[in-house]
């Protein structure tokens, strides 16, 4: 692996969601891993915490991405890991929670490809790939 590309965590448990993710940044000559659900994505984390950033959808079973975010503040290894909020659902409250959670970014679904770079590139400071 080039240890110049960013590697980023996806949490999604919508198999299509992941594979668009996967494409988008692997053009963007990203490194990604991909899980189901907040749960695997912390048992991923627990063993292997070195990610540039993490993509999580904010709607899944188990453990919502909220809750998933918050579980990450909980641990020394994963607590600075930058996060970026994906969903369907663009209201006001789901930003605000967002905001209150300190997630670094959020990108509306379906993710468009250039919004989704920006994000990227705004949450890591201009460096993607």
């Amino acid at each position: 692996m080039n240890k110049d590309r960013k590697r980023i965590l996806i949490v999604d448990d919508d198999s299509k969601s992941r594979l668009i993710l996967e494409m988008y940044l692997k053009a963007m000559e990203c490194d990604s891993v991909s899980v189901n659900n907040g749960e695997e994505a912390m048992e991923t984390l627990a063993s292997d915490p070195y990610f540039d950033l993490i993509i999580t959808d904010i709607m899944m079973p188990y453990m919502t991405g909220f809750e998933f975010a918050a579980k990450l503040k909980e641990y020394v290894e994963t607590r600075d890991i930058p996060l970026i909020a994906t969903s369907a659902f663009h209201d006001w409250e789901k930003a605000r929670q967002t905001h209150e959670l300190k997630v670094d970014g959020f990108v509306p679904k379906p993710v468009d490809r250039n919004v989704l770079r920006s994000e990227i590139l705004r949450v890591l400071g201009g460096r993607a790939g």
